[in-house]
């Protein structure tokens, strides 16, 4: 598994190789996840991520809502 980044947001990314399927998930969101989103290639996984994240925040901001704050830095630590 690994992990992408996108406005602070981090996604940890998986696949189903017996659906030839890529998956992520935001995991630094709090208790529940904004956002999850699938793909075919790493490219389309990527796009898709970003497109959840910002449709997430339009919608936040749409509404009068206070989005969820990524939690921690965004950073990854080695």
């Amino acid at each position: 598994m690994s992990v992408i980044e996108y406005k602070g947001y981090l996604a940890a990314v998986g696949s189903d190789d017996s659906s030839n399927v890529l998956h992520g998930r935001v995991v630094n969101s709090g208790p529940y996840p904004i956002a999850t989103f699938e793909a075919t290639d790493t490219k389309q996984l990527r796009q898709e991520f970003h497109r959840s994240i910002d449709e997430y925040l339009a919608w936040c901001e749409e509404d009068g809502i206070e989005p969820g704050k990524p939690l921690g830095s965004g950073r990854l630590s080695s």
